[in-house]
């Protein structure tokens, strides 16, 4: 029987180490669990890591370097793209429904990937199989292309079978996040053109000298100024970068620095949902992943706990991460699950009744599901209308400015006419 090795947390919350012997991942992990401890990483003794050419970063000593790696460069470029991914699960999927071995489909699908990073990680999975080992242990590798939840569905399928269903499963999981993150984009699209035309039309001078920057080049143009191009470009082009570089050092250092500390991420998130419209907009949108994580993960045979936990952190947020860790202490005492949620005072009274409904008639996953439509509908809804207030307010603003700059120069231009008839008097 084979021993994993594994690190876990205790209900202090300090690290501790040790050893369990299993038949496989998933019953290390639960025996890790009957400990009293809360896995961090399981993996079977003796088996070598895979190579990370493709993570120096996160190699380094430095643990700023690792954050900064995990938080700004793995989501943009963690070398397999979303898509990609989901198009793996499916033709992996549909090799095991075809009754091709595993070894063998892993082979099929190395030979057939053009994707470097995708390959390495095949490449170790089918060394891994081919030795008696776990996809699993491979993917927690990993973790910074496969999220928590992916690996716990293929843990599940691995203990209880069904790895073909749990397969599908992950890739229709990750095509409903592409159609999330496409919508999301495509919904601040709008007032981002809108704050660009801005910036171009009155740039940085207008702040100073109350004159758009776009009317300068006009004058500057007319030979009437020094105003050139080149200050055209470094009121607007070269202010965009400037503040661009500003927010990105901002949001640098909470990530890496500041919301290390888990209360201060937390007063921050409780903040932006409390900002009007787009407060509701950004809960609404955790929410809706929550559900989805949520019921994927029940669906998929995983004990309630597990699934609510893994929900939780695949929100995005950190207040609903930490009001489902209570809800899932209350529920291990006995606590029904959509009281346990209820007492957080986190969810909206209609995830709860939806819940509470799905927990009498035994539909929890569908449930859950149906929450998850409704609240991207409405999120998408208050989106809609957040971006168009946004657009209408800043176009206001920017008329605004460009009327008084207008009226300035025709009352400046009154002043010098009446100015030189009272001096030709």
């Amino acid at each position: 029987m084979p021993t994993y090795n594994y690190t876990a947390k205790n209900r202090s919350g300090q690290e501790v180490s040790g050893e369990v012997i299993a038949d496989n991942s998933a019953l290390a992990l639960g025996k890790v669990r009957e400990l009293g401890f809360e896995p961090d990483k399981i993996r079977a003794a003796g088996y070598e890591q895979p190579r990370e050419r493709s993570r120096p970063i996160a190699s380094s000593n430095s643990s700023a370097g690792r954050r900064f790696a995990e938080n700004f460069i793995f989501p943009v470029s963690s070398g397999v793209p979303l898509k990609e991914l989901a198009q793996f699960y499916r033709q992996f999927a549909t090799m095991i429904q075809a009754g091709i071995p595993l070894y063998q489909s892993l082979t099929t699908l190395v030979n057939q990937t053009k994707n470097p990073k995708l390959k390495e990680i095949l490449i170790a999975c089918d060394k891994q199989v081919a030795m008696g080992g776990k996809l699993s242990d491979v993917f927690q590798h990993y973790n910074w292309v496969f999220s928590e939840l992916q690996i716990e569905m293929i843990r599940a399928a691995e203990y209880g079978g069904g790895l073909d269903k749990m397969l599908l499963r992950i890739a229709g999981y990750l095509e409903q996040e592409m159609a999330l993150r496409s919508m999301i984009s495509r919904l601040t699209l709008y007032p981002k053109l809108v704050v660009f035309a801005a910036i171009m039309i009155l740039g940085k001078s207008f702040f100073a000298t109350l004159t758009p920057a776009f009317s300068l080049l006009i004058i500057g143009g007319m030979g009437k100024s020094d105003y050139t191009i080149m200050s055209y470009l470094w009121d607007t082009v070269f202010f965009i970068a400037i503040i661009a570089i500003i927010i990105f050092g901002i949001e640098a250092f909470c990530k890496i620095f500041l919301f290390q500390n888990e209360a201060a991420e937390e007063k921050y998130e409780e903040f932006k949902m409390r900002l009007p419209l787009i407060g509701k907009c950004t809960k609404g949108f955790a929410l809706a992943k929550f559900g989805r994580a949520f019921g994927a993960m029940y669906e998929a045979g995983l004990p309630m706990s597990a699934a609510i936990r893994i929900g939780g952190n695949a929100s995005g947020s950190k207040v609903i991460a930490r009001a489902t860790r209570k809800a899932v202490t209350e529920t291990e005492k006995g606590a029904i699950l959509s009281q346990s949620l209820r007492a957080t005072g986190v969810f909206p009274p209609m995830v709860l009744d939806m819940l509470h409904t799905g927990e009498q008639t035994g539909n929890v996953d569908a449930m859950m599901t149906k929450v998850a439509e409704y609240l991207e509908g409405d999120a998408e809804s208050r989106a809609h209308q957040s971006a168009h207030i946004f657009a209408a307010v800043v176009g206001l603003f920017v008329g605004a400015a460009v009327g008084f700059a207008v009226i300035r120069f025709y009352m400046g231009m009154g002043s010098q006419i009446q100015t030189n008839m009272n001096d030709a008097n």
